[in-house]
């Protein structure tokens, strides 16, 4: 004998990923008006990605372009980061040009000769980072 899909014995409160989920899609004709649903399966697991994606392609462009200052989601390069702390520049994504740059910025910080302060601080010998020897 058929079940009707509203009877209780059929009802589930959780999911597994091999999950077949049965659900209706609108179909429409060339005007656009609604004339029925055609049934549709999908996993479970494919029907989760989907959601996710089309979460996430709707979160992202409400999304501010730098760390919020009490942490949280922001897009950085095009990509949805996260910031568990504080300050604008944590969960940044460091891709090679930053680094280079962030290096390059650093190097110019430095002096020029050796302060003689040894191990753990660093010179600018001609563009590149050499640890001082410690004059004593």
């Amino acid at each position: 004998m058929p079940q009707l899909a509203s009877d209780p014995a059929l009802t589930q409160t959780s999911v597994q990923a091999t999950d077949l989920l049965v659900f209706l899609r609108p179909v429409t004709d060339a005007q656009g008006t609604l004339t029925g649903y055609a049934p549709c399966n999908i996993t479970a697991s494919n029907f989760a990605a989907s959601i996710v994606a089309m979460g996430l392609l709707e979160i992202a462009p409400t999304l501010p372009t730098i760390a919020p200052e009490d942490g949280g989601l922001f897009l950085s390069a095009d990509a949805i980061s996260y910031s568990p702390v504080t300050g604008t520049e944590s969960g940044a994504t460091l891709n090679q040009a930053a680094m280079q740059k962030s290096y390059a910025g650093w190097i110019t910080s430095l002096p020029t000769s050796d302060p003689g302060t040894g191990p753990g601080t660093f010179w600018n010998n001609n563009g590149v980072a050499t640890e001082s020897v410690s004059s004593t």
